[in-house]
C-alpha cells in the first residue's frame, strides 16, 4: 500500500511538473509567434472589397510581426466554405478566418445545420470595420430611383429579380423589402462576381453590393447608385441618398468584418494577433483607406466582438422570421 501510494504521489508530482512546464511556455509561445507563414482565410472571393481590407491587413501583419500572412480566398456556400475549413483547421494560430458579420450572425438564422457553430467552434480576435452596403441597379436600367423601381416591384409582386452573393445581402434584402413592402425574386449566388456579370448583363434587375464593391462601379458609370443601406451618405459617392432619405425609412444595417482563431487557440496567440489587428485599424493608413472606400472604423477585442455577434443574431432571427425565410 505504502509503494502504491508512493507512486501515485510521484505521479501527481511529474503531471503538477508537466502543467507547470506549460504554463511557463505559454507566453513563451506567443512571444515567438508566428514562426512560420500565416494563413489568412477570406471569406469572398478575389477582387471584392473584403478581399481588398483582408490584404491590406495582411501586409500589415506581416510587417508588424515578421512572417508572412498570406491570404488564402475560399468563397462560396454564404462564406460557410471558408468558415467551416477554418473551425477544422488546427488551433495553433496559423489558420485563421476573416470573416463578415453573415458568417457568424447571419447564417445561424439561414441554415439549419450549419457545419460550424460561431461561438462553439470560434474565438473572437477583433471587431475591424462597419461596411455601409449600397442598393444599385445597372447603368442601363430603366430605373433612375429607388422609388421607380420600388414602384415597379409593387406593380408586379415578386417579378424583378434581386440577386446577392451571401446570406448576408439575403437578409438586407429582406429588410429593405420589408420596409418598402414590396416582394421580389431572389436569386442566389456563390460569389459577387457573378451577381455583377448578370447585373450588367441583364438577368438581374437590382443587387446590393458593399460600399467598396458599389463606389468604383457607380464611380465609372457602369452602375446606378439608388440607395446607401445605412444611417449616412457616402462620402466617395455624395449623390446617393440613404434609403430614408429615399423614401423608405427604418433600415441602417451595415455589415462588420472581423478576424477570428480556431476555438483553443491559445490565449496568448489570440491576444497578439487582436494587438496587432487593432493597431492597424486606428493606423492612419487603414483610416484613409477606409475613408476613401466608404468604410467605416470599427475596432472591438475579442470579448465586444462575441457581444456584437450575440445581439446580432438576435436582430437576424428576427428579421428572417419576419421575412418569412425558413431556415435551409
Amino acid at each position: 500500500m505504502a509503494s502504491f501510494i508512493l507512486r501515485g504521489a510521484r505521479r501527481l508530482t511529474m503531471f503538477a511538473g508537466l502543467c507547470a512546464g506549460l504554463l511557463a511556455a505559454a507566453p513563451t509561445m506567443a512571444q515567438g509567434y508566428p514562426e512560420r507563414p500565416v494563413r489568412l482565410v477570406s471569406v469572398t472571393s478575389a477582387g471584392t472589397g473584403v478581399d481588398d481590407y483582408s490584404r491590406r491587413l495582411a501586409t500589415y501583419l506581416s510587417q508588424k510581426l515578421g512572417q508572412s500572412f498570406v491570404v488564402e480566398n475560399r468563397p462560396g456556400a454564404n462564406t460557410i466554405v471558408a468558415a467551416d475549413h477554418v473551425a477544422k483547421s488546427a488551433p495553433d494560430g496559423y489558420t485563421i478566418l476573416y470573416g463578415v458579420s453573415s458568417t457568424m450572425a447571419a447564417n445561424p438564422a439561414l441554415y439549419k445545420n450549419l457545419p460550424y457553430v460561431p461561438e462553439r467552434d470560434f474565438v473572437p480576435v477583433a471587431r475591424l470595420n462597419a461596411i455601409p452596403n449600397v442598393l444599385v441597379v445597372s447603368a442601363t436600367s430603366p430605373h433612375r430611383s429607388l422609388d421607380e423601381l420600388m414602384a415597379a416591384a409593387r406593380a408586379k409582386p415578386g417579378t424583378l429579380n434581386v440577386g446577392y452573393g451571401t446570406s448576408g445581402y439575403r437578409l438586407f434584402l429582406a429588410a429593405v423589402h420589408e420596409a418598402a413592402k414590396v416582394k421580389a425574386l431572389d436569386v442566389p449566388y456563390k460569389a459577387t462576381a457573378s451577381v455583377l456579370q448578370d447585373l450588367f448583363g441583364g438577368v438581374l434587375d437590382y443587387t446590393v453590393l458593399e460600399v467598396s464593391t458599389a463606389t468604383p462601379l457607380i464611380q465609372s458609370g457602369r452602375a446606378r447608385g439608388l440607395a446607401v443601406v445605412g444611417p449616412t451618405r457616402v462620402q466617395a459617392i455624395p449623390d446617393v441618398p440613404t434609403l430614408a432619405e429615399a423614401g423608405v425609412p427604418g433600415v441602417t444595417l451595415m455589415s462588420w468584418t472581423g478576424l477570428f482563431a480556431p476555438a483553443g487557440t491559445p490565449a496568448e496567440i489570440v491576444e497578439k494577433l487582436s494587438r496587432a489587428a487593432l493597431e492597424f485599424v486606428e493606423s492612419p493608413l487603414a483610416m484613409e483607406h477606409y475613408a476613401s472606400r466608404g468604410t467605416i472604423a470599427y475596432p472591438a477585442a475579442g470579448p465586444e466582438l462575441a457581444r456584437t455577434i450575440a445581439e446580432d443574431q438576435k436582430e437576424w432571427k428576427r428579421l428572417a422570421d419576419v421575412a418569412g425565410i425558413e431556415p435551409q
